[in-house]
């Protein structure tokens, strides 16, 4: 069974072990300024998107399973949360790939948290999904 790891393995070098990390776009950084300043920027969401649409799959994917329609959902309500947490971003100390990785675990997380709850209780919430 051909796996992940294996796909890696025929674009790597034998001799560097080492995993590079991937630098994000510049239009990504500034996508994720953008949104400091208005989260509703559906341009500078796509551009997140576009950069680390993978990412964000496989946090749903992790919490939610392989389900389309629920996976998607989580897509959605996490690109919201990317958009609502970006004035925390700041490219000078953050790594723009680890914290769409890590806005994107904890909100999935919280959604599982909140579906496995049996929603908000009665509370009606402004968040997606």
């Amino acid at each position: 069974m051909k796996t992940y790891v294996d796909d890696i393995r025929k674009f790597s070098n034998p001799k560097n072990t080492q995993v590079r990390k991937r630098e994000p776009s510049r239009s990504t950084q500034d996508a994720l300024l953008r949104l400091a300043t208005n989260p509703q920027d559906a341009c500078a969401l796509v551009t997140v998107y576009d950069e680390y649409g993978d990412d964000l799959k496989e946090s749903a994917v992790r919490w939610f399973g392989k389900g389309a329609e629920l996976r998607n959902k989580a897509i959605n309500s996490i690109l919201v949360a990317i958009g609502r947490q970006a004035e925390t971003y700041d490219p000078q100390s953050n790594d723009a790939a680890e914290w769409v990785s890590r806005v994107a675990d904890a909100e999935a997380r919280r959604l599982r948290e909140a579906l496995d709850a049996g929603g908000s209780g009665g509370r009606r919430t402004r968040r997606a999904m």
